[in-house]
């Protein structure tokens, strides 16, 4: 029996929840030994697959993850197989799978709180290194996190990201016209480069598009002070919107920017090209790793280069046309069903391995 951490269910749905909510879904749909487990109290939903998500324990957030969960894994479930799919698992269970997506907290740290990124790192530290097998979403983040922990790349096993069947959308430009982009407000995010790019692209051209962007405030974790991008003229704020509306304004957008700075792989692009929306993007190896020749990049700190982009996008139609069709066909490389069978056949081996198999991953000296 496999038992899967569903603490996701109790947090919003930014990327990483989706990913572990897909991967989740599909594994309960396709494998009939998994049991779903996650904290008391409130859950975004309470089956997943056709599956009930089992509540245990009487805490919630770090104290379950780290004492009910692997207490009453042990006590009542025989000590299964964990597969965690989220940035954190319970340090001292095993045996277990975790989840790491990136490390930004290492690379770009002014992102988060100080008091946050030490005790982030030091857990982070103690549940990789003691993993029987680690997931990330890229090449790239198996990299970075083997390099960040001295670890064995050998033990990250590569499990990318997709967009969901719902995104596959007809595209129908709006009117009036917009570009659209979708992140968080992080300094790593670069949007503030961007909109700043745009406001300067506006000014030179006299473009009636509009730039919409999707996303929300830096939460506690992260350090500074919670709030938006300074405002602009010709740029909206839209804050946080349902799968519904997003879905709705890649399909309409004349175009997708994804300026960002650093990504462990970077969802939102796929996003857009499923429904049919060119995507301009950073030039950072993770971007060109997911998205190989569909999009046009523009080193994101030379802002003279984004204004480049930007105009493309939004005064080139034959420009637009080649990258749709590009999109297209890079975003059907990718799917959650070809995620979860590479997902599965790690619980398989590790499985076949035995639960007593050594479970601490190698560190490199």
């Amino acid at each position: 029996m496999i038992a899967i951490n569903c603490r996701f269910l109790t947090q919003d749905l930014t990327g990483v929840q989706r990913f572990a909510e897909e991967i989740t879904t599909h594994l309960a749909q396709s494998r009939d030994d998994v049991r779903l487990v996650a904290p008391p109290g409130e859950l975004r939903h309470s089956t997943l697959g056709g599956r009930v998500v089992e509540q245990i324990g009487s805490t919630t957030g770090h104290r379950w993850e780290q004492w009910d969960l692997p207490r009453l894994l042990r006590r009542d479930l025989g000590a299964p197989l964990l597969l965690s799919l989220m940035n954190t698992g319970p340090v001292l269970y095993r045996p277990q799978i975790v989840t790491h997506h990136d490390v930004t907290y290492v690379r770009h740290p002014r992102t988060y709180a100080l008091g946050f990124r030490l005790s982030y790192r030091l857990l982070s530290a103690m549940t990789l290194t003691r993993a029987n097998r680690i997931i990330t979403v890229s090449e790239f983040s198996r990299q970075e996190i083997a390099a960040a922990y001295r670890l064995n790349p050998r033990r990250i096993s590569v499990v990318p990201n997709a967009a969901g069947a719902e995104f596959a959308r007809t595209h129908q430009e709006a009117t009036p016209p917009y570009l659209l982009a979708v992140a968080s407000f992080l300094p790593h995010k670069n949007i503030d480069r961007l909109v700043h790019a745009f406001e300067t692209y506006r000014a030179r051209s006299g473009t009636s598009t509009v730039l919409k962007l999707v996303g929300s405030a830096r939460p506690a974790a992260m350090a500074g002070t919670n709030g938006s991008p300074r405002s602009a003229d010709g740029v909206e704020m839209l804050g946080r919107v349902d799968d519904s509306r997003l879905q709705d304004l890649y399909a309409g957008a004349r175009g997708f920017v994804f300026p960002s700075l650093y990504e462990g792989f970077g969802v939102p692009p796929l996003e857009a090209q499923s429904a049919g929306s060119p995507v301009a993007a950073s030039d950072i190896p993770p971007a060109r790793e997911v998205l190989g020749h569909s999009a046009l990049f523009f080193p994101p700190d030379d802002e003279e280069s984004m204004i480049r982009a930007l105009a493309t996008l939004d005064t080139s139609r034959t420009e637009r046309d080649r990258l749709r069709d590009l999109g297209f066909a890079n975003a059907a490389r990718y799917s959650w069903g070809e995620s979860t069978r590479l997902v599965s056949a790690l619980l398989d081996d590790a499985v076949h391995a035995g639960r007593h198999a050594p479970a601490t991953a190698e560190v490199i000296e």
